[in-house]
């Protein structure tokens, strides 16, 4: 896949710029937040690097033609270093993928301004937190995946202790001599 594909296939998302950073690489990102990277001159031309599901990372580095991203992979990002052991569509979903978890991390008013309603962009693990129930009844409990928990009782403040009272400069000085 080529530079000028990538910029056709990405050019419909929300949001999405495109430029040149370290003099060799095309990034792609998402009010602001890069989605991917392709590598234009250089030793690893023609390489793509994408951001993947932290449960994904493992099985796709297993695959031929796919490594751990340099200075990324931390980050769960991906390189394919052979890109035509991959179709175009397949790359596609790829980069798609990684788009949508990059738009699922911003911020519920960035998203907004993308024109992404915030419930369908929130990947699975983010829609698992916890909601606390607002009626009165249910005051206390939290709702997880659909069952209630009791929610810890809140501690009591401590009282303060005083501090210990000061001697006088003088009377301290005084003393002092006598010893």
């Amino acid at each position: 896949m080529k530079s000028n594909e990538l910029e056709t296939l990405c050019a419909d998302w929300p949001g999405v710029s495109n430029n040149v950073k370290w003099d060799d690489d095309l990034v792609f990102s998402v009010a602001g937040k890069m989605f991917a990277v392709y590598c234009l001159r250089g030793p690893h031309r023609e390489r793509i690097s994408f951001k993947v599901d932290r449960e994904r990372f493992l099985e796709l580095t297993d695959q031929p033609g796919i490594t751990p991203a340099a200075y990324m992979a931390r980050a769960f990002w991906v390189t394919i270093s052979e890109p035509d052991r991959f179709s175009r569509a397949k790359i596609g979903e790829f980069l798609q993928h990684s788009y949508e978890l990059v738009r699922a991390g911003l911020s519920k008013k960035q998203q907004m301004a993308l024109g992404v309603a915030f419930a369908e962009s929130q990947p699975v693990e983010a829609a698992a937190q916890p909601v606390v129930a607002k009626n009165a009844s249910a005051k206390n409990t939290v709702a997880k995946r659909g069952v209630a928990q009791k929610k810890a009782p809140a501690k009591k403040a401590l009282p303060k202790k005083a501090p210990p009272k000061l001697k006088a400069p003088a009377k301290a000085a005084a003393k002092a001599k006598k010893v």
